[in-house]
């Protein structure tokens, strides 16, 4: 043997050893929703208080102050940099832009905490909450101790509703001045922190007792999970306006207080004044016209037709929005999320139904917030949205009654007997080869999620009948999506690059830090803000005079392309070549670093990634733009063909032993 075939052995022996291996993304929300008795009430007085309900101004654009506890100080500089002049200047921007709310004409102040959460409402003075006593000495809002400035005056009684007084004075300038909503920020390393991929979690801890709306919150950033890198920015910020929002109004403690348009309340109160607490869930009781229990009596699994009882947030606006979105007029609401734990089941959109809607309860890929999720905080009663802010939801857009209404299995099967895309959904196995695909924007690679468990999953979420490159049917109870709270069903979804637990690289096109290696760029991609997703014809070979190499992973890469007279003009490896029509098939023969890159790359329509321009596709023809021109060659001599066998055996041995590994 030469010494070519030790150094890939050598080569082999470092991957094998260095493990990389793909997961797919996801990122867990960790709200959890808080007891009712652990929310303060707070009387502000306000003109627009004493109005009639026709006259409440909802006109102003919400204003958040943000206070930081000490921990906050306490992060490394790079990443309180990062938190502190990006992700929170931005989320808070993008809610205060995208939600007005009838504004606040005191300052907020905080009803101070009282021991075992024990407060009374005296009828003398039912305005404003009251301890047994004493109050606590220190009054939290989640981890953090709220400033003595933020806080009301202590009000006891003892239980008798006797003896109510004030202990001490409220300061004149107490309170949070110019401010809608005050939100409390830390960053401690808490046990909830250690859970799943958890970056930050967020809930309300103060209402206004006359509209119920709530005016103070807390948001926890977990140390350990924060990162600098470029290519994560973006799904931080995205997790950040998650939380912010399950504080401002998306949240299953909050259901019982929506109002209609009038400021009427949907739910109404028990004899004492206050909601009846749901005894499972530790939250107040909402009414039927908040959110609905219904029930799908034929739900098509594997083994026939079950129930699924699902819960739907039936309000008018959000109704309206996912008739549209769905195009089905007989769709009763929006779904929620029936599994998860506590503050996941109930308090998201259901991931089957919403993938990507940034209000699901896992971040998966390329979050979007929705006109649906703008709907919700609209039918609160407490915010009017700026609906331009909507970012566009392309999941389900359209795809009818069946898709919305029906299991994930039924859709595939009803679309494979029509001979249709069984898309968003996919039923290719997530195992080696790997075979990637674009997403639906084209702005990240992707893998199908199809993955085998090692135990069957339950009935209710068994999807297939058959499976292609599974023969034994007693298997198939087994195969699933990766994302459990989308039912298992299995779709297109982007992934990262891991070493040791370590994220190496990411999937999306845009950033310039996802790029590979360049002895490992075979398929000559390449990552920037200008670069889109395209699919490849078939595994990519390289060539070098001693050797040669086919690549296992395959299907698709990122590659820089420009928008030029109504075509579509791909950059690789330094030359431009022009799409002319839909699905033309683009020849690349290019010879880099001493290697030969050979592989064939497809062409989207122009409409799908220039928009903005008067495309001019071709229909297919002869008369295209000379592509076939740009071909590298090799120079090479007689030994080529005997090496090129022993470096096959090598990539097989490899990817053995890649395969085991990433298993």
């Amino acid at each position: 043997m030469n010494h070519d075939f030790y150094y890939l052995i050598l080569f082999y022996i470092l991957l094998i050893n260095f493990n990389l291996f793909i997961v797919t993304v996801g990122h867990i929300c960790n709200h959890i929703p808080p007891k009712q008795k652990e929310i303060g009430f707070v009387h502000l007085e306000s003109k627009s208080h004493n109005r009639k309900q026709r006259d409440i101004n909802i006109s102003n654009n919400l204003r958040i102050k943000v206070h930081y506890d000490s921990s906050a100080f306490e992060l490394p500089r790079d990443k309180f940099n990062v938190i502190n002049n990006t992700i929170l200047p931005q989320a808070l921007d993008y809610w205060q832009k995208a939600l007005q709310v009838t504004p606040l004409e005191t300052p907020i102040i905080i009803s101070r905490k009282c021991p075992n959460h024990e407060v009374l409402f005296p009828p003398k003075n039912p305005k404003h909450q009251h301890c047994i006593e004493k109050c606590e000495p220190k009054t939290t809002c989640g981890e953090v101790v709220v400033p003595e400035e933020h806080l009301d005056v202590c009000r006891v009684c003892n239980k008798e509703f006797a003896n109510c007084h004030d202990v001490g004075k409220r300061p004149k300038d107490a309170g949070v001045k110019d401010a809608d909503f005050v939100f409390y920020i830390s960053a401690i390393q808490t046990e909830r922190c250690q859970k799943g991929a958890t970056v930050a979690y967020a809930a309300h801890c103060q209402q206004e007792s006359q509209t119920e709306r709530p005016i103070a919150g807390h948001a926890n950033l977990c140390p350990r999970s924060i990162s600098t890198k470029p290519q994560d920015l973006a799904t931080l910020l995205s997790t950040v306006k998650h939380e912010i929002l399950h504080a401002l109004g998306f949240s299953i403690s909050l259901y019982a207080y929506f109002r209609d348009k009038k400021g009427i309340p949907l739910t109404p109160k028990g004899k004492n004044g206050r909601h009846e607490v749901n005894k499972e869930l530790s939250v107040p009781e909402w009414s039927e016209k908040v959110v609905r229990k219904i029930k799908r009596d034929k739900w098509l699994v594997r083994s026939g037709y079950m129930t699924k009882d699902i819960h739907m947030v039936v309000t008018p606006r959000v109704v309206e929005e996912v008739r549209n979105h769905f195009n089905c007029s007989k769709l009763e609401g929006a779904e929620l999320e029936d599994q998860g734990e506590d503050g996941t089941i109930l308090t998201h959109w259901e991931k089957r139904v919403f993938e990507n809607e940034a209000m699901t309860g896992t971040h998966t890929q390329s979050p979007v917030y929705s006109r649906i999720t703008l709907a919700f905080m609209e039918d609160t009663g407490w915010y009017k949205p700026n609906y331009s802010m909507a970012q566009p939801l392309e999941w389900g857009k359209n795809l009818g009654c069946d898709f919305a209404m029906k299991s994930c299995k039924e859709w595939i099967d009803k679309r494979r007997r029509d001979g249709k895309s069984i898309h968003p959904f996919c039923e290719k196995v997530k195992e080696e080869p790997l075979e990637t695909e674009c997403n639906d924007a084209r702005d990240a690679v992707a893998l199908c999620n199809l993955r085998r468990y090692d135990v069957n999953l339950p009935p209710l979420y068994q999807n297939f009948d058959s499976i292609k490159g599974v023969g034994q049917k007693f298997l198939l109870d087994r195969y699933g999506g990766s994302v459990s709270l989308a039912d298992y069903c299995p779709y297109i979804q982007e992934f990262t690059w891991k070493s040791k637990d370590v994220v190496v690289r990411g999937s999306q096109c845009q950033f310039v830090e996802n790029s590979p290696p360049q002895d490992k760029n075979f398929a000559l991609e390449s990552y920037g803000p200008n670069s889109r997703c395209f699919n490849h014809k078939e595994k990519w070979e390289e060539r070098a005079c001693s050797q040669s190499r086919h690549w296992q992973h395959w299907g698709s890469g990122c590659y820089k392309y420009e928008c030029v007279d109504g075509k579509i003009h791909l950059e690789i490896a330094n030359l431009t070549y022009v799409c002319d029509y839909k699905d033309q098939e683009i020849k690349i023969q290019r010879l880099v670093n001493g290697w030969l890159h050979m592989g064939t790359i497809i062409c989207p329509s122009c409409d799908e990634l220039c928009p903005n321009s008067i495309c001019r596709d071709l229909i297919k023809t002869k008369t295209v733009s000379d592509n076939e021109n740009k071909k590298d060659y090799l120079q090479c001599g007689s030994h080529y063909y005997q090496a090129n066998q022993t470096v096959i055996l090598v990539h097989l041995i490899f990817f053995y032993y890649f395969y085991s590994y990433w298993r």
